[in-house]
């Protein structure tokens, strides 16, 4: 091999190892840039201090992305051995998503019923019904009240439940938010404030619109 065919050689081989540089080199770049399958949200069976049906959960927050967490305070779970019956929240996040979880009881106080059967006819607002259970949705939060009052000693109470999500006029996702709240104010008032005639709210998803 003369002295030209010598460096064409060496120059055809340093090409060459160029080129595969080149490829691994890109080969390594998409690796780090190509999106990696997003794992399963994983919604546990219960939720909210094992509360609450995380179907109801799961029915809004995406089936992938972030996994899921919660935190809660206050009560959530009336079997649970709690020293006092406490208003509890509970938040649930996954997906990159979060539904908040409120339920207050009002004693003493003056508002009623009729007071938010009445907010639930104000203008954006959309109706919420589960038997004697009244609410609506409005931006970004469903809520649903239950007379809780106790005819032994005249006092007026209120249970309400609030779910918020995020701002919607979907009725699909208004259901979904709705079928939470409604688990959430059954679970409430039967079992934790004991109000009357709660063992007659119905089963199943409130009535919307």
């Amino acid at each position: 091999m003369n002295e030209t065919e010598n460096r064409g050689w060496r120059s055809t081989r340093w090409i060459a190892l160029a080129a595969v540089g080149c490829l691994a080199a890109a080969g390594v770049v998409t690796w780090q840039l190509w999106p990696s399958p997003e794992s399963d949200v994983a919604v546990p069976a219960r939720v909210c201090d094992n509360a609450l049906p995380g179907a109801d959960v799961r029915a809004l927050l995406p089936q992938t992305g972030k996994p899921f967490s919660q935190w809660h305070t206050g009560v959530f779970n009336p079997e649970e051995p709690y020293s006092k019956k406490e208003p509890g929240t509970c938040k649930v996040y996954g997906g990159g998503k979060s539904v908040t979880i409120k339920h207050s009881f009002y004693s003493g106080s003056d508002r009623t019923v009729k007071d938010m059967t009445r907010e639930a006819s104000a203008a954006g607002a959309t109706r919420i019904t589960l038997g004697e259970a009244k609410g609506f949705h409005e931006g970004d939060t469903t809520s649903l009240f239950v007379d809780c009052s106790s005819e032994q000693t005249g006092t007026k109470a209120l249970v309400e439940v609030d779910v918020t999500y995020e701002e919607s006029t979907d009725r699909a996702v208004i259901r979904k938010m709705a079928a939470l709240a409604a688990d959430t104010l059954r679970l409430e008032a039967r079992k934790l404030w004991e109000c009357n005639g709660a063992g007659d709210l119905p089963n199943g998803v409130p009535q919307v619109g």
